[in-house]
């Protein structure tokens, strides 16, 4: 019998607890090297100087934003909300690799490493070669992250006023820094949403 990995992954985060993985591609997403590097990227640039525990990075604050997504779709499929399987992997992939095209110190050096670039367009890039790593498997989350897939709300979710990045890093940040000005309800918000 050939010995094949579990793809069956849980991360015990400080913030919401246990966080699971919810697929394969996912999976091999956040085991790939590209994905791997956010672990060595600070969230909060050199703000740990100030704050000590804000030692947090774009690897945790991403799988908390995904976890955040996934609770979200939930929420929306149990309101009558219909996603199809690939809609919802597409918006967990466009949320879970929505900060990848973060470099060191994070907005730190956006500007002044390449000038003319947000992150948002190098995360872009990085979906894209992922897209040619696994042959089109990202194309709806690619279409999600750039606001092109008709069902905008799930736009809306990666990037608007109140998206699952924003709702993530306001907890997160908070509860590293020990900072109480962060802190919302984040459960009740999510409870909340409906599509109109």
């Amino acid at each position: 019998m050939k010995n094949r990995l579990n793809k069956r992954k849980i991360f015990n985060d400080p913030v919401y607890g246990f966080i699971n993985i919810p697929d394969e591609l996912i999976f091999d997403i956040i085991e790939h090297p590209y994905f791997q590097r956010l672990r060595r990227i600070k969230q909060l640039g050199l703000t740990h100087l100030v704050y000590p525990g804000a030692l947090h990075t774009r690897f945790h604050h991403s799988l908390g934003a995904m976890h955040l997504m996934n609770e979200s779709l939930n929420v929306l499929h149990s309101k009558g909300i219909e996603l199809t399987e690939k809609e919802t992997q597409g918006a967990l992939l466009a949320i879970l690799l929505h900060d990848i095209g973060h470099g060191p110190f994070s907005h730190t050096l956006e500007k002044s490493i390449i000038s003319n670039i947000e992150h948002e367009e190098v995360s872009l890039l990085f979906m894209k070669k992922f897209n040619t790593l696994f042959p089109g498997q990202l194309e709806t989350g690619i279409e999600i992250f750039s606001n092109q897939h008709p069902k905008s709300f799930l736009h809306q979710l990666v990037s608007s006023q109140l998206d699952m990045d924003r709702l993530d890093y306001l907890t997160r940040d908070s509860f590293f820094t020990g900072v109480s000005e962060g802190v919302i309800g984040t459960e009740r918000i999510i409870k909340m949403l409906d599509v109109a």
